[in-house]
């Protein structure tokens, strides 16, 4: 149980719920590509590694830059 409370308070919270909401958004992100486009597998991960990846790195970035303590 203290392993358990230990990792829960080493979570950032607003990083987390950005997270969240980014992760739902790349689904439908991934879908609408999918529909619009007949890609084979391996250029689905590349189309996903080159656009929705970098979202990720670029909101670390922007919150250590603007809400870091």
């Amino acid at each position: 149980m203290e392993n358990l409370k230990n990792i829960i308070s080493k979570i950032d919270v607003p990083l987390f719920i950005i997270y969240g909401f980014m992760g739902f958004g790349s689904i439908y992100i991934a879908a609408f590509i999918r529909e619009r486009m007949d890609l084979s597998f391996w250029a689905e991960l590349f189309v996903c590694v080159l656009i929705i990846s970098p979202f990720y790195f670029l909101v670390r970035i922007v919150k250590k830059k603007y809400f870091s303590n």
